[in-house]
C-alpha cells in the first residue's frame, strides 16, 4: 500500500472484510521464517450465474522480497490451481505505473485488452487502470466457428444448419458470404427432408461479424476462399473445402434435387467429420 501504486486502499482490512472479499478456494501464500512474503486470491467479477468461471486475480510481494521471483512463483501456482477449479478467465487491475506487475501478468499468459479512465481515486488522485486476461486453453468452453462462401446461401447455410445441429453447446455456429445472394429455397427444402429447418435463417455479409474471436473459419467454395476480405483472427484454424455446387445445376425438377441432394450428403458426412475431429 505504501508504494502508492499496488491499490487504491489506504488502510489494511481486518479479517472479516477481508475474508468476505475473496473467494474460499485459491488462497495462497509464501511463508519466509515464519513470516508471509507473498500472497494472492481471487474474486468474483460478477455474482450472476454466466460469470461463474470469472475472476479477478490480487497478487501481494513483500517489497522487502521483490526481485526473487515470488511473484511469479504465486502466480503460476494461482493459474494451476484456478484451471483445477474449472475457473476459464482471470482478470486483473493494474496501474499503468505498476510496470513489474504488468509484465509479470503477460509473462505468463495475461494479454492487455484495454485501460479504465480515472477509474478511482487515492490520496485524491484521480488513477487510471490497465486491464489484462488471461483465458485458459485447457478449460472446456464454446468455440466460435465460422462457415464462410460467396452469397451465404446455400453451401455455407446447410453446413451452418449441420454444424449448429451436430455441435450441441460445443460451439456456436455462425455462417456469412462476401457477398449477399439471400436463403436458397433449394437449400431450405433439401435440409427440411433431413428434418433441420434453416428458413428462418439469414443471409449475412462477414462484415457483420467483426470482432467476434474465432476458433475456427472454414471456406466452403473456392472463390470466398481465394477472395475472402481479411479477418483478424490469431487463434482461429482455417480450414477449406470446395463443396459441390447445387444452384448452379439446371434441369428437370428431378435433376435439381438429385444435385441438391448430393451437395447435401457431402456437406453432412464433412460436418460429423470436423465435430468428432475438432470439437
Amino acid at each position: 500500500m505504501a508504494t502508492g501504486i499496488a491499490t487504491f486502499e489506504t488502510k489494511v482490512p481486518d479479517w472479516e472484510e477481508w475474508n468476505v472479499k475473496f473467494l474460499n478456494n485459491c488462497r495462497f501464500v509464501i511463508l519466509l521464517n515464519d513470516e508471509i512474503v507473498g500472497w494472492c486470491a481471487i474474486s468474483l467479477v460478477s455474482k450472476r450465474k454466466v460469470y461463474e468461471g470469472v475472476v479477478e486475480n490480487t497478487l501481494y510481494v513483500s517489497k522487502a522480497h521483490q526481485g526473487k521471483g515470488l511473484g511469479a512463483r504465486l502466480l503460476e501456482h494461482l493459474i494451476v490451481e484456478c484451471e483445477n477449479c474449472g475457473y476459464y478467465t482471470l482478470q486483473a487491475g493494474i496501474f499503468p505505473q505498476n510496470i513489474a506487475s504488468i509484465e509479470l501478468h503477460k509473462k505468463f499468459g495475461f494479454r492487455e485488452i484495454g485501460y479504465r479512465e480515472k477509474i478511482a481515486q487515492r490520496d485524491g488522485l484521480w488513477h487510471d487502470n490497465i486491464l489484462l486476461e488471461r483465458r485458459s486453453k485447457k478449460i472446456n468452453y464454446m468455440k466460435n466457428v465460422l462457415v464462410l462462401c460467396t452469397g451465404n446461401s446455400c453451401r455455407s447455410q446447410m453446413a451452418h444448419g449441420y454444424l449448429k445441429k451436430l455441435a450441441g453447446d460445443k460451439a456456436q455456429i455462425f455462417s456469412a458470404g462476401i457477398e449477399t445472394h439471400g436463403l436458397n429455397p433449394g437449400a431450405v427444402s433439401i435440409m427440411a427432408e433431413d428434418n433441420i429447418d434453416i428458413s428462418s435463417h439469414t443471409s449475412n455479409h462477414v462484415d457483420e461479424y467483426q470482432g467476434i474471436n474465432w476458433d475456427f473459419i472454414i471456406t466452403v467454395c473456392d472463390h470466398a476462399n481465394e477472395n475472402c476480405p481479411f479477418i483478424p483472427a490469431p487463434n482461429a484454424q482455417r480450414l477449406h473445402h470446395n463443396f459441390f455446387d447445387p444452384s448452379k445445376v439446371e434441369g428437370s425438377e428431378e435433376e435439381k434435387h438429385a444435385a441438391f441432394l448430393k451437395a447435401r450428403n457431402e456437406i453432412r458426412d464433412y460436418c460429423r467429420s470436423f465435430i468428432e475431429s475438432k470439437l
